[in-house]
């Protein structure tokens, strides 16, 4: 019995006396908080990224605000002058568009009438307004942040973060749901003052592994998730575990309008 006790205690010294090993276990704990690092560092720069093209986008939908406010309304369905109200189309809306268009064919006009019918505030301005136009602007230069594969597979990774070409088809689902485009300071829907403020603010999806985890939040602890409204919510369920970081500029420039009043076309 003694004998093996005596066995058992030279065994046991001699494994804690093995340095076999040591190398790799120091590698281990070096490497875990250095690739940490590594993906903080490479998520704040997409961010950063990110960052200058919403002050971009900021930008764009300051200059186009400055013209399409003012700009004839027979451009925007008969939609008045400096107004920033959302159009939805209606049943009468559509009703009108295409009698017009149906009286034209009726009528057997000429190819030109026909082109008439179309683009005279008949589809062609078919719920169009200058809201949509100052978002559209906005929009454009955000689609490269898109996040790949969206509501299929949201599995973060650094090549879904630096993107492909699909990232542009993406965009068409996702961007609309997760941009806003407000008018700070503004009162009611109609501009009156002679400059106007644009704020874009955009839930930009961090997708690097882990990284997304310490530097982004889920859209329910977004402080921007108001402005963003309930509409992008769906969107946020179908990106399993999304994490997302909200990024808002604004830009201000004076309105450019024209010494003069639109003539009114015939319809």
């Amino acid at each position: 019995m003694g004998d093996a006790v005596t066995r058992a205690m030279s065994n046991s010294g001699a494994l804690f006396a093995d340095e076999r090993g040591v190398v790799f276990l120091e590698f281990l704990i070096a490497f875990v908080p250095m690739w940490t690092f590594f993906l903080c560092v490479l998520q704040l720069a997409f961010i950063g990224h990110a960052d200058l093209m919403v002050k971009h986008s900021a930008d764009s939908a300051a200059r186009s605000a400055v013209v399409v406010l003012p700009d004839d309304p027979n451009e925007y369905g008969g939609e008045a002058e400096m107004s920033v109200d959302r159009k939805p189309v209606g049943a009468s809306d559509l009703g009108v568009a295409l009698g017009r268009i149906g009286s034209m064919v009726w009528a057997r006009a000429s190819e030109a009438g026909l082109l008439t019918a179309f683009s005279q505030g008949a589809l062609v301005n078919l719920g169009r307004s200058r809201l949509n136009t100052i978002r559209l602007a906005a929009h454009m230069p955000l689609m490269p942040l898109a996040p790949m594969n969206v509501g299929r597979d949201s599995r973060p990774s650094i090549g879904k973060a630096i993107g492909s070409e699909r990232r542009l088809l993406s965009a068409l689902y996702y961007q609309p749901f997760a941009l806003a485009v407000t008018f700070p300071g503004l009162q009611g829907v109609v501009a009156t003052e002679p400059e106007i403020t644009v704020r874009v603010t955009y839930a930009y999806q961090c997708t690097v592994p882990l990284a997304r985890r310490i530097l982004c939040k889920s859209f329910a602890d977004l402080d921007t998730k108001e402005e963003l409204g309930e509409a992008f919510l769906p969107l946020v369920q179908s990106l399993v575990g999304g994490r997302f970081r909200s990024l808002q500029h604004e830009t201000t420039l004076l309105i450019q309008d024209a010494p003069y009043e639109y003539r009114a076309r015939r319809s």
